[in-house]
């Protein structure tokens, strides 16, 4: 089927859906519909319906790669830094070659763009509750509320220098903590 028609039906079948709840609610009474639409496990089953429909979503094989890392270029991470000095609520780490900068752990961005004291900037929330703040980065590889898992890349540095601020429970961790934490950081 192709696509203004699968959207031309699904435009229809949401309207069909409106209609009838609002038709089933003149007397007052929720309707049965809406209780499918808004309780947690049927709107899965719902949700799953819907995935059904679209085969090309549901198929997607996972291929498994691997690498020989005595062949592979071996990619500056974080924790290869030069120097590291406080800066601005965090630290400026400097890099003599470009890094890649990859996610902690799975999280979400919750903000890309210019800062004035911070130049090109990325903040993440991981899952742990850890609020990552990557400035002075060249480019970034996602948008804002973007999942991102461990590992993921996120952005690039090139030599210089790259802010990092790193929120653990509500407190900003003091630069000894920042170079424990981009050790731990999983490459």
């Amino acid at each position: 089927m192709k696509s203004a028609q699968k959207w031309i039906i699904a435009c229809i079948f949401t309207v069909g859906i409106i209609a009838l709840i609002q038709f089933q609610e003149q007397d007052g009474q929720t309707s049965s519909l809406r209780t499918l639409f808004t309780e947690g496990k049927d709107l899965q089953l719902a949700r799953e319906f819907v995935l059904s429909q679209f085969p090309s979503l549901k198929d997607r094989a996972v291929i498994p790669v691997s690498a020989n890392p005595t062949k592979d270029p071996v990619i500056p991470t974080m924790a290869t830094y030069e120097s590291m000095q406080p800066y601005d609520e965090g630290v400026l780490v400097a890099y003599k070659t470009p890094i890649q900068v990859v996610a902690h752990q799975d999280g979400i961005i919750l903000f890309t763009g210019h800062m004035r004291n911070t130049g090109k900037t990325m903040t993440v929330l991981y899952d742990n509750g850890d609020t990552v703040t990557y400035g002075f980065v060249e480019n970034f590889s996602n948008l804002p509320y973007t999942a991102v898992a461990a590992n993921d890349l996120i952005a690039e540095v090139e030599p210089g220098s790259m802010f990092v601020k790193v929120e653990h429970e509500g407190e900003n961790l003091e630069p000894s903590a920042i170079t424990e934490w981009m050790s731990d950081v999983l490459y």
